[in-house]
């Protein structure tokens, strides 16, 4: 057995919702046992922290635990380049990268994932000009399904691929990303009635670099969060002391929503009193200003894109529909709504077009089969050609994506010519990709 190898026990998901039972457990600290981990498995799964809501992450015999493979291993200050392994949490790479005095054009809102699922998941901020954090990459290692190790650059036909892969193309090793010029942003956080924020949003992201809604159901109102690139700090008006409570209040006030899911047009209108109707101020580099840094296991999460010129008519829709008292799906908030740039990334929820994506959370993840809310949000955002998040909650399968991503053909030839066999397969990506009856995978 390999020296970072544990014997089989029980897969668990952050929030509890994923569980799978595996045979073996590899933990490598180097690219070479990394590579033996992946040669010597029949199928396997790599995995990071265990944040996502989807089913990505094990579910196969043989895991990749990358949690020792998390060394930042150079820097280019002349290209503004950094590269990692893989494993590296989010929170230490972007220390160091506002260390070095560099910036990236967004950044997630929390930095406790790892890089290597970040970039497989198309992982993304939000701004004028944003982009998904893997459009930052422009050099990686990647162990493919025989054991061996290819490196792409930016001028290879594979990377648009690679940027957003989900794991079905190899095991990420190093990821280099190639970072910006940096900047402070100045922020001013404020309640927006939705029949004004929503219409203004073409403005917003002319005027503001940095652009990010909490949409707040059966209230009436989002809480509007915008920034521009300042050296001072603006006057400042800070938060209520109470505002640090807004996570635990609403997970006490949501479990009542269990049984009685009515109650959330209360607890919403609670919630937006307390602890969104102040206007508050910040100053910071992009990551001190916009990144959470802790978040509790207590979500479940899902998360769709639609094309920005799209937006208007889908909120109509989707607020008349989460307002209908007569509606089942009694969403819980805040609902993210946040802004891409368009990209060639051909899984990228921004390929080709300016996005908008819209989170859907609840807070009871334990209750998530029961939560109307995310087959609501799903059922109106697919109408609109909608594009789920890969590391969350949605129901689509093979050849629906196909209707949405003009590359998926493209992007399945490639994962079948790269993993013939399936190795990087659990049955949830199988049936992701339409592939339960192509192959047996091996044994």
């Amino acid at each position: 057995m390999h020296d970072h190898t544990r014997a089989g026990q029980e897969w668990i998901s952050w929030n509890g919702n994923v569980r799978h039972r595996y045979a073996r457990m590899h933990q490598p600290a180097s690219e070479s046992e990394l590579v033996d981990a992946v040669r010597d498995s029949s199928v396997v799964r790599p995995f990071g922290n265990k944040q996502s809501s989807a089913d990505i992450a094990a579910g196969t015999p043989d895991l990749v635990s990358l949690d020792r493979y998390d060394r930042i291993v150079a820097i280019d200050h002349e290209r503004r380049e950094i590269t990692a392994e893989s494993g590296i949490r989010l929170a230490d790479l972007l220390r160091r990268i506002d260390e070095l005095g560099w910036s990236l054009s967004a950044l997630p809102d929390i930095d406790t994932i790892t890089l290597g699922g970040a970039i497989a998941t198309a992982t993304h901020g939000t701004a004028a000009a944003g982009r998904i954090l893997s459009d930052h990459m422009v050099r990686c290692r990647l162990v493919t399904a025989d054991g061996t190790v290819r490196e792409f650059t930016e001028d290879d036909p594979e990377m648009p691929a690679l940027r957003v892969s989900l794991g079905v193309l190899g095991v990420f090793s190093t990821i280099t990303l190639r970072c910006d010029l940096p900047f402070h942003l100045a922020l001013t956080e404020r309640p927006v009635r939705d029949r004004d924020w929503s219409q203004m949003i073409p403005h917003l992201l002319d005027r503001h670099p940095f652009v990010r809604v909490l949409y707040l159901p059966h209230t009436g109102y989002g809480y509007l969060i915008t920034g521009d690139r300042s050296d001072t700090p603006p006057r400042g008006r800070t938060a209520p002391w109470w505002v640090k409570y807004r996570r635990a209040v609403s997970a006490r006030l949501y479990r009542r929503t269990v049984r009685h899911p009515k109650f959330t047009v209360f607890a919403n209108r609670l919630i937006k009193r307390l602890f969104f109707s102040h206007t508050q101020t910040g100053f910071g580099t992009l990551y001190e200003a916009t990144v959470t840094k802790s978040r509790g296991s207590t979500l479940e999460l899902a998360e769709w894109s639609v094309a920005l010129e799209d937006f208007p008519a889908l909120f109509a829709e989707l607020s008349a529909a989460l307002n209908d008292r007569k509606n089942p799906a009694f969403a819980h908030i805040p609902m993210d709504v946040r802004f891409l740039q368009a990209d060639t990334s051909w899984l990228s929820y921004a390929y080709q077009r300016d996005c908008v994506t819209v989170g859907c959370v609840t807070r009871t993840p334990e209750h998530a089969d029961e939560y109307a809310a995310f087959e609501v949000v799903e059922d109106i955002f697919r109408r609109h050609g909608g594009r789920p998040h890969w590391a969350k909650r949605h129901r689509m399968r093979g050849e629906d994506f196909a209707a949405v991503y003009p590359r998926w053909a493209d992007f399945c030839s490639l994962r079948r010519r790269m993993d013939p066999h399936g190795k990087f397969l659990n049955p949830y990506l199988r049936r992701l990709f339409g592939e339960e009856s192509s192959f047996d995978a091996p044994s």
